[in-house]
């Protein structure tokens, strides 16, 4: 809890920084309040005037959290990005079915990872999650209306909420200090319930064919040192990446 509180003080000061609307601004300083008090804090304080944002969605735990939050302050629109590597054809189908729950509007954007497969998974010459990441958050970043919204978990402080360019980018779950846990209770409350292995199949193939675990694992545990998720969910994690598709 006082790391929570921690972060939320932090949240709180960098809101005060940003030159953003102030009805925005006091309905987000409202929710960060709330947060400590209940995990309902985005249920409670709802803004008037709602700006567009555009929601990187992958239809994971985290993307799909922020677009519940999310939604009570923006006007949102998930875009996707999809390629064969990293999702099967018949993933779009649970990708739409997903964000008619979520009641938002969804745009699907294919990106081309051509050179990344083949100097990651094919040549072994780095890890791929980086740039892939890279190419998917230019893609969103070309798509930006007013605001961006990630499902970040660990951008703290500074990295949740700033300016780029002509827009701000907002990563909802670390900017309320969510954990991974909290952001399925949320979904629960929305009666959706998101069963995923960790990585996609870009990742999957990498780590198969490469044997190369560390820079994953890393990541893990990163996410277990800053208490986003628990030590047992980073263990499962672990476990995951280590059996491959077993």
């Amino acid at each position: 809890m006082l790391l929570k509180k921690l972060r939320v003080e932090s949240s709180l000061k960098v809101l005060e920084s940003l030159g953003i609307d102030e009805e925005l601004k006091e309905t987000l300083r409202e929710m960060l309040k709330l947060r400590l008090e209940t995990l309902d804090f985005y249920k409670k304080v709802s803004a008037k005037k709602k700006y567009e944002a555009v929601l990187a969605f992958s239809g994971g735990v985290d993307s799909s959290a922020s677009a519940v939050i999310g939604r009570e302050l923006f006007k949102i629109k998930a875009v996707f990005c999809y390629s064969p590597y990293l999702h099967k054809e018949s993933y779009l189908d649970y990708i739409k079915e997903l964000t008619k729950k979520l009641k938002i509007k969804l745009e699907i954007v294919e990106v081309d990872l051509d050179r990344i497969y083949k100097e990651s998974v094919i040549e072994n010459r780095y890890h791929p999650c980086g740039r892939c990441h890279k190419i998917i958050e230019e893609s969103i970043y070309e798509r930006a209306k007013d605001f961006v919204i990630f499902g970040d978990l660990l951008a703290f402080g500074s990295l949740s909420f700033y300016k780029v360019d002509n827009f701000y980018r907002i990563n909802l779950p670390s900017f309320f200090a969510l954990t991974k846990d909290e952001e399925r209770k949320i979904l629960k409350s929305e009666n959706i319930v998101i069963e995923q292995g960790y990585g996609c199949s870009l990742l999957r193939e990498y780590h198969i064919k490469n044997k190369s675990y560390k820079f994953t694992i890393q990541r893990i545990l990163r996410e277990v040192r800053a208490k986003v998720i628990s030590p047992d969910e980073g263990f499962k994690n672990i476990l995951h990446i280590l059996e491959g598709e077993k």
